[in-house]
């Protein structure tokens, strides 16, 4: 059980704050310039909007804030002696060397809304540290937390963060692409979610370069031809297929 304080209280802040308070942790205080946010916690909780108002009382301290707000951020920060830790994707731990010389990434790998209820235990977690103290203890909060913690370096965590950029952003975006196809001809997307979870239920069973299906991966030139001049008078949505088109057709 550590104690543990909250610098951020986004939606990745939100989630940190509950599932370390069920998981036995004692958060003493957390930092969010909103404060009208602070009604959402289930949890008699010290909220600051001041950081000249944190304590050094914990053990740990997250800051789960937007990328560019880490270096401001860090420059405030006095905690010699404390643990810190970021938890972003793409910025280097080294943006936290001023504030402590115990610093560190806690990284869950996952998309947050507070309306969204996630299950920890099946979130990987990515930890990175400048020592091993500092290794050591992450892991031991991720642990209390999740089934799958994984020591990564710089490099490593932004590959991750590459990689689920395409997976879930990108693959979300053309969720998207392919409602507004179907709301032009009123037909709803929901059509599509028997193909969307059955595609998502292989992939769990099989590498997805082994599960590819469709025209370009048959090389059905004849139906690829149908699909462009249906998207002929949408330019950008033409590329895009035509782009993605070629690059399955290469994967042999």
């Amino acid at each position: 059980m550590y104690k543990i304080a909250i610098i951020g209280y986004g939606n990745l802040g939100f989630h940190l704050v509950n599932h370390l308070s069920e998981a036995g942790h004692i958060i003493t205080q957390v930092f969010t310039r909103d404060k009208s946010k602070t009604r959402i916690s289930k949890y008699k909780i010290d909220f600051i909007d001041d950081l000249n108002l944190l304590n050094s009382d914990a053990d740990v301290y997250f800051i789960p804030v937007k990328d560019d707000a880490l270096n401001e951020v860090a420059r405030l920060l006095s905690l010699r002696g404390k643990i810190v830790a970021h938890c972003s994707a793409s910025v280097e731990m080294t943006v936290l060397k001023n504030s402590t010389e115990n610093f560190g990434v806690f990284y869950p790998l996952q998309t947050f809304s507070r309306e969204v209820e996630v299950d920890f235990k099946n979130i990987p977690i990515l930890i990175e540290g400048v020592n091993k103290k500092t290794i050591s203890v992450l892991k031991e909060i991720a642990s209390s937390l999740s089934d799958e913690v994984i020591e990564v370096n710089q490099q490593q965590r932004l590959a991750v963060h590459v990689a689920a950029v395409f997976a879930n952003n990108f693959s979300n975006y053309l969720f998207s692409v392919a409602e507004e196809i179907l709301k032009k001809e009123n037909i709803s997307y929901k059509i599509l979610l028997p193909l969307i979870e059955e595609t998502v239920r292989k992939v769990k069973e099989h590498a997805p370069s082994k599960s590819q299906t469709g025209p370009a991966k048959r090389e059905d030139d004849k139906t690829i031809q149908k699909h462009l001049k249906f998207l002929s008078n949408k330019k950008e949505l033409k590329n895009l297929y035509s782009i993605i088109t070629e690059q399955i057709k290469s994967k042999k």
